[in-house]
């Protein structure tokens, strides 16, 4: 085998197209509305002065990882009930889907609150927390209109 025949077996690509992960970043950012992605933006530090107050106040000092474990379950939470919000053209009808799927999804943000007042400042039940509110926000992103329910 000669060197050309090796180079003629490696895939062209043109590097003028955009990559996969610039694609699905491209896709992500249409499919979410500008509405959705300012909610996200008002509502997370919202939720994340409610979670600090609710679970024994701000620590940064003494506990930084939970502190930002708090601050990731205020993005999923409010990312969750961002996706609550009317797409455009649709009114003021709040786009719930499967109603099962979404009342489990809204109940994962008050659980999160539950779970980080039960210990506050405690890292482990912030992991969880986090992993409730990532159930919730997947639940949501999956299309809740197929559910089984």
């Amino acid at each position: 085998m000669t060197m050309g025949d090796l180079m003629h077996s490696i895939p062209e690509t043109d590097p003028a197209a955009p990559t996969t992960a610039r694609r699905r970043y491209a896709n992500a950012l249409a499919a979410w509305p500008l509405r959705r992605r300012m909610a996200v933006g008002l509502i997370a530090p919202m939720l994340l002065v409610l979670m600090v107050a609710t679970s024994g106040g701000w620590a940064p000092e003494t506990s930084p990882m939970w502190t930002a474990l708090v601050a990731g379950v205020g993005l999923a939470c409010a990312t969750t009930l961002a996706t609550y919000l009317p797409r455009p053209g649709t009114g003021f009808k709040p786009d719930l889907g499967c109603t099962p799927c979404a009342a489990v999804a809204a109940v994962t943000v008050l659980a999160s609150f539950g779970l980080l007042n039960s210990a506050p400042h405690d890292v482990s039940t912030a992991v969880l927390a986090l992993g409730v509110s990532a159930f919730g926000l997947v639940q949501r992103l999956n299309n809740p209109s197929t559910c089984p329910a």
